[in-house]
């Protein structure tokens, strides 16, 4: 009868500070190049984006949409409730967060910039169920600095719930630079307004991940109070159609 070997302990390897800033200052480099060789986002093609936000009924909207249920005649949050800007507010979260913050006696105005990247009859669908709810909807992006800062300006926010994201593990390989618009640049354009993985498995993920990391420097650098949520697929009344369960239940 055979000797059996002696039991061999694997070692995982033990990757050195200088290999980790090397491919960390790899990744940086390629985010910084798509970001420039990338066109900027052209806001004049959404004629209700440029021409009716800033209007004095487009603000009384704003504001009525941001008080909270003590009805306060004051743009900031009453006693015990908050003022929250919802980013992806017409996504399938956003809407869904934004009804029950909005239940709850908080004062709500969500942000969407309605993307074509599934049909936006549906996220149209549910601003009508927000709007019915009392919450209004603005038809913007998150990198329009301008509007930001007219939000800002007229609604004294106590927080900001941002679910504004390109979505879609396959769609990032097809559109780098949407996802680095949306899930990076528009993250910090957020933050200047605010004064267990580390190795994604994909540029989506590798997008995500990099928002979470500029989170903590942001927390790091400034004490900017922040709460990052990693969710797993979700599911339910009004979501996104491209999602893999639509898929099994058309298969049944």
């Amino acid at each position: 009868m055979a000797d059996r070997p002696p039991y061999v302990h694997r070692r995982w390897p033990n990757y050195s500070a200088p290999k980790f800033i090397f491919w960390a200052s790899i990744f940086a480099a390629l985010i910084l190049f798509i970001i420039l060789h990338s066109p900027p986002p052209d806001f004049s093609s959404d004629r209700r984006t440029t021409t009716t936000w800033g209007s004095l009924n487009w603000e009384r909207r704003v504001q009525t949409s941001a008080r909270t249920r003590s009805h306060s005649p004051s743009h900031s949050a009453g006693p015990g409730h908050l003022s929250v800007l919802v980013t992806g507010a017409a996504g399938f979260v956003g809407s869904h967060v934004s009804m029950a913050l909005k239940r709850r006696g908080d004062g709500v105005v969500g942000l969407d910039n309605f993307n074509n990247y599934y049909d936006p009859s549906l996220k149209r669908a549910r601003q009508k169920l927000l709007e019915r709810a009392g919450v209004f909807v603005v038809e913007g992006d998150i990198n329009d600095t301008a509007l930001l800062n007219k939000l800002f300006d007229i609604v004294a926010f106590t927080h900001v719930m941002h679910l504004a994201a390109q979505a879609g593990v396959r769609y990032a390989m097809k559109n780098p630079a949407s996802y680095v618009h949306s899930n990076i640049a528009g993250l910090v354009n957020l933050f200047e307004k605010k004064i267990e993985t580390d190795q994604p498995a994909s540029l989506y993920a590798a997008t995500k991940k990099a928002g979470e990391e500029i989170a903590h420097t942001y927390n790091h650098i400034y004490g900017l109070s922040i709460t990052g949520l990693r969710f797993f697929t979700v599911y339910g009344p009004w979501g996104r159609p491209d999602m893999a369960y639509f898929f099994f239940t058309k298969d049944i």
